[in-house]
C-alpha cells in the first residue's frame, strides 16, 4: 500500500511540476491582468451605490473611461498594431468605429407595444444583439440590449465577475423597462448564457412579486446544461493565484483582434456558466413538482441548431421543456 501511495504521489507531483513549468504565461498582456474597479457588482446594489439602470449606465460610462486611461493610453499604436483591439486608432479599435456596440444601448419607441430585454452570451457584447434590437424596435418595441458585467472591455473583466453580478444587472434593466412601459408586456430574449439569465429572472419573479415578470422568454441556443467537467474550472481558477500559475486564469489566451468579443477566455467565465446552469437546473427541477407554480411561468420559446457543438437538444428537452406544463 505504501509503495502504491508513493507511486501515485510521484505521478501527482510530476503533473504539478509540469503544470507549474507550463502554466506561467509571459504572453499575458495588460488586458489579461488589469482589474477595472468601475465594473458593476451585486454589492453595489446592496450598499446603495447603484439603484437604477440609469445608475448602471453612468457607472458603465466611468468604466469605459477607465478602460481608455489604463489600457488604450498605454498601448502601442502604428501599422504594426493595426489589427490589435487595444491599439488606439487601429482597425480593430471599437472606439473609433461609427458606434461602439460594446456599450449597453436602449431604443425607445413613441408608441411602444411592449418592452424587450436582450441578453448576449458569455464573452460576447451587445453587438451580437444589434440587428435583432433594430428589427424589434421597428416593429414597435422599446428595446434594451444589456452589456453584462465583465464584458465589452477587457478579457480580465471575466476573471472576477460572478453570475450573480450579471443577474443583478438583468434585474436593473427589467425594472427600468417596467417603469418605462407601465403595464405593457415585457419580454426577454437571451442567447447562450443570456438564456440562463433570462430563466433565472423569470424564476425570481415567481418568488418575489416586486420583480417585473416577463410575459415571454425566448432562448437562443440556451446554456441549459454543460459538461460536469466544467465544474473543475473553479478549482483551476483558484490555482491561478499561485506563483507561476497565472496562465491557469485562462482556458485560452489569444491575440485580441475582434472589436466586440473576447478571443481569450477566462477560466472563471467557464466556472460561472457551470454555476448558473446548475443553479437554474435545480430550480426548474424543483418547480416541476409544483404544477400550480410551474403554470405561472411565462411562455417559453427555445431555438437551437441541431449541429450546435455546445448545447445539445437533449439538454434543452430533458432539463427544461419536458419539466414544464
Amino acid at each position: 500500500v505504501r509503495s502504491l501511495y508513493r507511486h501515485c504521489a510521484g505521478i501527482t507531483l510530476a503533473f504539478l511540476i509540469a503544470g507549474i513549468s507550463g502554466c506561467s504565461s509571459p504572453g499575458l498582456k495588460p488586458w489579461h491582468t488589469v482589474e477595472l474597479d468601475e465594473e458593476f457588482m451585486l454589492e453595489m446594489v446592496n450598499d446603495g451605490r447603484v439603484q437604477t439602470f440609469t445608475d448602471y449606465l453612468a457607472l458603465e460610462d466611468r468604466l469605459f473611461g477607465q478602460l481608455e486611461e489604463e489600457i488604450y493610453a498605454d498601448s502601442e499604436t502604428g501599422p504594426a498594431h493595426e489589427l490589435e483591439r487595444y491599439s488606439s486608432g487601429s482597425a480593430a479599435d471599437p472606439e473609433h468605429r461609427q458606434h461602439n456596440w460594446n456599450h449597453s444601448f436602449e431604443l425607445s419607441h413613441p408608441a411602444a407595444i411592449g418592452g424587450v430585454l436582450l441578453l448576449h452570451g458569455m464573452s460576447d457584447s451587445p453587438y451580437t444583439m444589434r440587428a435583432l434590437a433594430n428589427t424589434l424596435n421597428q416593429q414597435g418595441y422599446h428595446v434594451i440590449a444589456l452589456r453584462s458585467p465583465g464584458h465589452g472591455t477587457v478579457p480580465s473583466g471575466l476573471r472576477t465577475t460572478s453570475w450573480q453580478d450579471m443577474a443583478a444587472a438583468v434585474g436593473l434593466a427589467m425594472q427600468h423597462l417596467s417603469i418605462e412601459l407601465d403595464d405593457r408586456p415585457l419580454h426577454i430574449i437571451g442567447y447562450s448564457t443570456g438564456a440562463s439569465l433570462a430563466l433565472n429572472h423569470a424564476l425570481d419573479a415567481l418568488d418575489q412579486q416586486e420583480i417585473p415578470a416577463p410575459a415571454s422568454i425566448v432562448l437562443l441556443s440556451p446554456a441549459i446544461r454543460v459538461h460536469p467537467a466544467s465544474g473543475m474550472a473553479s478549482f483551476k481558477n483558484s490555482l491561478s493565484a499561485l506563483p507561476g500559475l497565472d496562465g491557469l486564469a485562462y482556458l485560452a489566451i489569444m491575440d485580441e483582434f475582434d472589436p466586440y468579443k473576447y478571443n481569450s477566455f477566462a477560466t472563471n467565465a467557464a466556472a460561472q456558466v457551470h454555476r448558473i446552469t446548475h443553479h437554474v437546473d435545480g430550480r426548474i427541477q424543483s418547480l416541476a413538482s409544483d404544477a400550480e407554480v410551474a403554470g405561472r411561468l411565462p411562455l417559453i420559446l427555445a431555438i437551437k441548431s441541431t449541429v450546435d457543438a455546445t448545447v445539445t437538444t437533449d439538454a434543452v428537452v430533458d432539463n427544461l421543456l419536458i419539466r414544464l406544463p
